[in-house]
């Protein structure tokens, strides 16, 4: 979700015209991964605290501010010249940013799929133009793993997907509730579960996506971590529950 409330833009304003100070906002690359953890932070203590109606409300602000920061940028990059977007985004804020707004080149390491030839599938042939994608490994769009007990929803090319730590171990499902039939935003991790905010009594288990009390699950994806320290959900690829065998 974009963060950049009008009064932010109000504080610049004041500072180029009143106050010839040096620049700031210049961090490390430290100082700048500690930031998104705040703001992630503090983004789900907000969730966590208020009352439907005004979560709605929040929401739908923040889908306001999305819309004209992703109008914006979208019109800004389309006047680069070939290839500055491939030279910017090598600093980690661009990046952040560009890929919260769909705008990472394809071809971008990290960005692409992983498209795995293991299972039933052909081996090392390209993939299907069918319409059907085959079987694959999909970066998620997080610089760090939730922790323990916390989870993040994330936006990806093949749908919005629940990414929670919880007894020791990462989970992957689908963000969408069944039986509501919208995004689970505002949800918390309770042990192993997932506590839906869309309803009273509805809890999902995140090792196999199972309603307590029975009814659609949630589909479970296999998720992985790379050499590079990516995050991979798997897509078409079986999904092994992580619960106990008793």
């Amino acid at each position: 979700m974009a963060n950049a409330p009008p009064a932010a833009a109000r504080a610049t304003r004041c500072a180029i015209t009143s106050d010839p100070q040096a620049l700031i906002g210049y961090r490390t690359n430290e100082e700048w991964l500690r930031l998104l953890d705040q703001v992630n932070t503090k983004l789900a203590a907000l969730e966590g605290s208020l009352a439907p109606e005004q979560h709605a409300q929040v929401l739908d602000l923040l889908q306001g501010i999305d819309a004209v920061h992703r109008e914006s940028l979208h019109r800004l990059v389309r006047l680069f010249k070939e290839g500055v977007v491939e030279q910017v985004i090598t600093d980690p804020a661009i990046h952040t940013l560009f890929g919260m707004y769909d705008l990472l080149p394809p071809e971008e390491p990290g960005c692409a799929k992983l498209w795995d030839f293991l299972g039933d599938l052909p081996s090392r042939e390209p993939p299907s133009l069918s319409g059907e994608e085959p079987p694959h490994w999909s970066p998620a769009p997080v610089l760090h793993e939730p922790e323990d007990g916390t989870a993040l929803l994330c936006r990806m090319e093949e749908g919005t997907i629940l990414l929670a730590h919880a007894g020791g171990a990462l989970h992957a499902l689908d963000a969408a509730c069944p039986r509501h039939g919208a995004l689970m935003m505002g949800g918390r991790v309770s042990g192993v579960s997932w506590i839906c905010p869309l309803g009273p009594g509805c809890v999902y288990d995140l090792r196999d996506g199972a309603r307590l009390g029975g009814g659609a699950p949630l589909r479970c994806h296999p998720v992985r971590t790379d050499g590079a320290g990516r995050i991979l959900v798997g897509f078409g690829i079986p999904h092994a529950p992580q619960k106990p065998a008793f």
